[in-house]
């Protein structure tokens, strides 16, 4: 009885899973910064190259099915684009072609990767970017990695999947924005 009740069970979250036809993940990173006057009377031009080979952001990798990629709504480097000119303007940069500074931010990795099991799932997301600062005598280069992994029951629902992502994202447009030596390679 019990094994009948399992398989019942297993029969039906399959149904549901494979019911469920994955949608696309929606863009908006979470930013949580103080605005606060960071640069004074530099004008930067900011650039944002995605160097990723496919452009999914979720790879949903199952034992006994072919993986499930699913893409984002929009492009992830003008989402990033976006954020980084709103952060840097927020800190007291110019932006437009001046000389001043070149801003170059490479999205070397960003992707959550979901081992899908028949009981559990365990997301691990990773964002890998690369900041290159320019000014007229010198050059910056960092790079910036944020590692997170959330489990859950079940199959993995793609609303919190979206969340997590742009949670991590944001975390890491914090993580740039905030960094002490960027910040004083800016300021020149």
């Amino acid at each position: 009885m019990k094994k009948n009740l399992l398989i019942a069970v297993v029969s039906a979250m399959c149904l549901f899973a494979c019911a469920q036809e994955p949608s696309k993940i929606n863009l908006n990173p979470i930013v949580k910064m103080d605005a606060n006057k960071v640069y004074q009377q530099l004008n930067t031009k900011v650039s944002v190259y995605d160097l990723r080979k496919t452009a999914h952001v979720v790879e949903v990798l199952s034992a006994n099915k072919p993986s499930v990629y699913i893409n984002a709504n929009g492009s992830l480097s003008s989402v990033l684009n976006s954020q980084f000119s709103e952060q840097l303007m927020s800190q007291g940069l110019t932006l437009g072609e001046g000389d001043d500074l070149l801003l170059q931010f490479q999205v070397e990795r960003a992707r959550t990767y979901v081992n899908q099991d028949v009981l559990d799932y365990r997301a691990n997301t990773i964002i890998k970017l690369k900041v290159e600062a320019e000014n007229a005598k010198q050059t910056l280069s960092k790079t910036y990695t944020l590692r997170a992994t959330t489990r859950g029951a079940l199959t993995a629902d793609i609303d919190e999947l979206q969340r997590d992502f742009n949670q991590q994202l944001g975390k890491i447009i914090v993580q740039v924005m905030q960094d002490q030596q960027l910040q004083q390679f800016i300021k020149g």
